[in-house]
């Protein structure tokens, strides 16, 4: 009979332990994992893109698709 409650008691140690690291990494929200969770997208605007150089133009392409968007700085000619 000892067995059967060292069992018992064993199990509930273990799925106690298992739910509080979920409980744990569900509130922390990937701050212990490093998962990603949105994309990071380079733009999704023409202001995003801005580098500060008032000679060339800052574009910001397919900000429609946030995994496609790429910023662009065309150079302006004539601009010194």
């Amino acid at each position: 009979m000892d067995y059967k409650i060292k069992s018992v008691v064993t199990i509930a140690v273990i799925v106690a332990f298992m739910a509080s690291v979920a409980f744990v990494i569900n509130n922390l929200e990937s701050e212990i994992t490093g998962a990603v969770v949105k994309p990071i997208c380079d733009c999704l605007e023409d202001y995003d893109c801005d580098d500060n150089d008032p000679c060339t133009e800052d574009i910001c392409l397919y900000a429609d698709s946030c995994e496609a968007a790429i910023c662009v700085n065309n150079r302006i000619p004539g601009c010194n």
